[in-house]
């Protein structure tokens, strides 16, 4: 039990920072940005290549990666999205698909196909029947240190009272004298340099590939759904809901408890679990619309 509740945290914390950008940018601009995932992806790269460095310590290689893919985030809105700012949420979508697909085949001349290790220390930490490691945890203080540095931005600084003015009504919040133009491109530096952050821990957890964000896409946006797109710290909640409920549903011995002999859900049904959650929270979203019309 301490393991599968372990893991769990520990698994909310990778896919948590970069839901949290995902709904950030959603907040402001309303549409789902899936260029952001292919962002940590860049990310990984970048604080892969800064770790290269003779003598720079991860941390430092971390946080140049965030401040390059969020300059490289708000290129990215300057060249294209600010161009088709009038356009539908839907419309928008398709063309942040087709720069995420721009990105990863940039990535993969660059950098090639093949998967890339990070070589971060870590020691092997055992507490009961629980084994977890010093990266672990380092994954969940970066995350939970992200988090209330973001909280602290968004709710104790003026930029960021604007910042969230510019989210809940723009066009009352451009009247009122608040820059939106500058600050949406705030936001796209503020949400590449957490998807970089996220991207880095993810990596560095598993292994580095432009193909990555295959297994990034689908348990993020399912942790923003489940949070609310437009509630910035609900992804982390939707996040810790996801993780739990993969982990405990793949835990629980279901046969031993109805057919008498042991039988586990096969851990390759992660992604199905997601899918199923995120088909649940859409099914009760409909439902509440449709009674709300009624």
């Amino acid at each position: 039990m301490l393991q599968v509740f372990i893991n769990s945290i520990v698994y909310a914390s990778e896919i948590a920072v970069i839901a949290v950008g995902v709904s950030l940018s959603y907040s402001v601009l309303r549409f789902a940005n899936f260029a952001h995932i292919q962002l940590a992806i860049v990310g990984g790269y970048l604080t892969y290549s800064f770790a290269a460095i003779p003598g720079l310590p991860m941390v430092i290689a971390v946080l140049l990666a965030a401040i390059g893919t969020g300059i490289i985030a708000v290129l990215i809105d300057v060249l294209v999205f600010s161009r088709i700012r009038g356009i539908s949420a839907e419309g928008k979508m398709i063309v942040s698909w087709g720069v995420a697909l721009f990105i990863r085949s940039m990535l993969s001349v660059i950098y090639g196909g093949s998967a890339k290790v990070f070589d971060v220390p870590s020691e092997v930490i055992i507490v009961q029947d629980a084994v977890f490691t010093t990266l672990d945890i380092t994954v969940v203080v970066a995350t939970a240190v992200l988090m209330v540095g973001l909280h602290a931005f968004l709710y104790r600084t003026r930029t960021g009272s604007a910042l969230r003015a510019l989210a809940s009504n723009y066009d009352l919040a451009v009247t009122r004298g608040i820059p939106g133009e500058r600050l949406i491109r705030l936001m796209w530096f503020l949400s590449g340099a957490l998807a970089a952050v996220g991207g880095s821990l993810f990596a560095m957890q598993t292994r580095l590939q432009p193909s990555l964000d295959l297994v990034i896409l689908l348990p993020v946006f399912a942790a923003v759904t489940i949070g609310g797109m437009s509630n910035v710290f609900g992804a982390v909640i939707g996040a810790l809901v996801l993780s739990f409920a993969q982990n405990f549903l793949i835990w629980i011995d279901f046969g031993t408890l109805f057919f008498g002999e042991p039988w586990h859900i096969p851990t390759q049904f992660r992604d199905y679990i997601a899918v199923l959650a995120l088909l649940i929270v859409l099914l009760l979203k409909s439902g509440r619309a449709a009674g709300g019309k009624r």
